[in-house]
């Protein structure tokens, strides 16, 4: 959870001009200064850091980024953030050729003085480019971290190839949402979600179309109780639990609904039936303005 005046330090085995701190409220406001997220491999890959010199080579799929996605010229500024080591950079630009960017460097400390709840999504695996769409938004909108589950009524499964394929995705989302960080994301069995939801302090919501609510009487709804408890909890982690294309099967709602040790509350959009990769959406924009954090 990105808490406030947590404090993540930088440093890449070496550290360049360190700088006083920069606050995230400053950095997310400064619209100018683009945000580049990598994952650590990838710079390994892609980038040459020179600590003698405060230099470092872009090439390969990092240059192109740079160069044609965000058309980077001499003397611009960046923010480049390695995902997999919490390490940022500021970088700026000394020459931009054909196959190569050299810039200047420098290790940088940012200051999250920016708030927030801590928010899990739980998906059932979506066929297509549903999946895409869904890590793209969530990223988009906040999501701490988003998680692809099996259901009784998943018309596929997820691959390995298409996880990283997931992980790029919220890389980039994240880079252009200005994010700090970008969320985890993965697959989860069922029963490791199940134990997921059990954690201290978690309160989670399933998310039910109008069919399905239909057979779930007795079991508890998210009201204005649910937002006050998650407000005034300041350890608070808000699960989001969604279904495939077919939507839950209803034994394997209820299973969900009565984890034993867990805070479950059934979600409904009334008589809206979403899309599944859009459910999950709304459902945490509402949630993260329910909560204050929107």
């Amino acid at each position: 959870m990105e808490s406030a005046r947590s404090f993540i330090t930088i440093s890449r085995s070496y550290m360049c001009d360190l700088k006083v701190p920069l606050k995230y409220s400053g950095l997310i406001s400064d619209y100018k200064l683009k945000i580049i997220h990598q994952k650590g491999e990838e710079l390994d890959r892609c980038a040459d850091f020179d600590c003698a010199s405060c230099e470092v080579v872009f090439s390969g799929a990092l240059y192109n980024y740079m160069a044609n996605a965000l058309r980077a010229v001499e003397g611009e500024e960046f923010v480049l953030a390695d995902n997999s080591a919490k390490k940022y950079y500021r970088i700026r630009v000394k020459a931009a050729g054909k196959k190569k960017i050299t810039a200047g460097f420098e290790a940088l400390e940012i200051e999250n003085d920016i708030q927030k709840k801590e928010y899990n999504c739980f998906i059932a695996v979506l066929k297509g480019a549903a999946g895409e769409e869904a890590v793209e938004r969530l990223t988009e909108l906040g999501a701490d971290s988003i998680f692809f589950f099996r259901s009784r009524y998943s018309q596929c499964d997820l691959s390995a190839e298409k996880i990283e394929r997931y992980e790029k995705i919220a890389m980039a989302a994240s880079s252009q949402s200005r994010r700090l960080s970008a969320p985890a994301v993965g697959k989860i069995e069922f029963a490791s979600l199940r134990e997921k939801l059990a954690a201290p302090a978690s309160y989670t919501l399933l998310l039910a179309e109008p069919s399905l609510c239909s057979g779930m009487a007795g079991f508890k709804t998210a009201g204005a109780d649910f937002y006050e408890a998650v407000i005034k909890d300041p350890a608070a982690a808000v699960n989001i639990v969604s279904g495939p294309e077919g939507g839950f099967e209803p034994g394997e709602a209820e299973s969900i609904l009565r984890t034993k040790g867990a805070n479950v509350h059934i979600l409904s959009f009334k008589n809206m039936v979403l899309r599944a990769q859009f459910a999950p959406q709304a459902a945490l924009a509402v949630i993260k303005n329910g909560c204050g954090d929107m």
